[in-house]
């Protein structure tokens, strides 16, 4: 059995990096300087349909996806657009956040969302809309001073800046805010 184990890990260790070969050679490098090389630190590569998936201590915390992406390894960024950032919680997944364009910080794993950000969570039947979300690694929080508009069961709440957890299960809009109550139907008998 622990042959079997072994084998099998050792089919996988070899897929990944035949996977990885092909992602790289289907890389489309380009110097920002005329001189071509590479290695100076300036070098861009477009990638179609990239992912990138961050975990802690084995479990998934969020998962992007972008149509396209640039790797911008000199300013330590990638841009993105048509983006998709899936958050998980205890490995199930909490909310999705969807843009047209995206950027990250490859070192810190900040990201910024804008155009057209909807941020939805699921379990806690809410939606939010905004033109910019940003998202803070180190505090593990959605932050923006944009304006914002939440809708959740029985109510519109607008106004701008906003800090919220990531699964929207606590959010807090900062300043002008108003709100909109909506009865919920009640069914009659």
């Amino acid at each position: 059995m622990i042959v079997d184990s072994w084998k099998l890990i050792g089919r996988n260790k070899i897929l990944f990096i035949l996977l990885s070969l092909v992602l790289v050679a289907g890389c489309k490098g380009k110097n920002k300087n005329s001189g071509g090389d590479v290695s100076s630190g300036n070098a861009e590569q477009f990638l179609e349909r990239f992912s990138m998936v961050e975990t802690q201590a084995g479990k998934k915390q969020w998962e992007l996806e972008a149509a396209r992406a640039i790797l911008q390894e000199s300013e330590k960024r990638t841009k993105m657009e048509k983006i998709k950032l899936k958050f998980y919680k205890e490995d199930v997944l909490a909310s999705v956040l969807i843009a047209e364009k995206g950027d990250i910080n490859t070192e810190t794993g900040d990201m910024e969302a804008t155009g057209n950000v909807v941020f939805t969570s699921e379990s806690e039947k809410v939606k939010i809309e905004t033109d910019k979300l940003n998202w803070d690694n180190k505090s593990r929080k959605i932050v923006t001073d944009s304006f914002v508009k939440e809708t959740r069961p029985g109510g519109i709440v607008t106004g701008y800046g906003l800090e919220a957890d990531p699964d929207l299960s606590r959010s807090v809009i900062k300043r002008e805010v108003k709100a909109q109550v909506i009865p919920q139907n009640k069914e009659k008998k």
